[in-house]
């Protein structure tokens, strides 16, 4: 008896803890369905759940799947009043990855701030990329040099 009551007391402080954290994602979705080209524009319609404070903002990058490359996209334009709404643009590089890619990060900058570590949850959208498929070293023979 008294296990289970300790277990359902441990139930419910992860529950207070843990639910706080777990807020709803920002929905993104594309402005118009890929594939995209490396060189070319893309734009992503951004639904946040909770309305931007004041003076924030927020940095949205992309980066292939398969890598780490980040590609920032630069311009953010508010959608509606609401400050929920926003449609993100920006032009891939012209020697993007070709495959899939996805929102690798969304960083929020709260006002005045020039750094972070806060970041805006964004639900999983996968886009593909075409362009001209490169080979990427993966491996390096380092000496000593005298």
């Amino acid at each position: 008896m008294r296990i289970r009551r300790t277990i359902s007391l441990a139930v419910l402080f992860l529950a207070a803890v843990i639910g706080p954290l777990a807020q709803d994602k920002a929905a993104v979705q594309m402005d118009k369905p890929g594939p995209f080209k490396a060189g070319g524009p893309i734009a992503f319609d951004v639904n946040l759940n909770e309305p931007l404070p004041k003076g924030a903002r927020f940095d949205f990058r992309v980066s292939p799947v398969a890598g780490d490359p980040e590609i920032q996209l630069a311009s953010t334009e508010v959608v509606d009043p609401s400050q929920k709404k926003f449609r993100v643009s920006g032009t891939l590089p012209d020697g993007a990855v070709p495959g899939e890619w996805r929102i690798s990060v969304i960083y929020l900058f709260l006002q005045g701030s020039n750094w972070t570590h806060l970041t805006i949850a964004p639900n999983d959208l996968r886009f593909q990329v075409e362009g001209k498929p490169y080979p990427i070293p993966t491996k390096a023979e380092v000496t000593v040099a005298r």
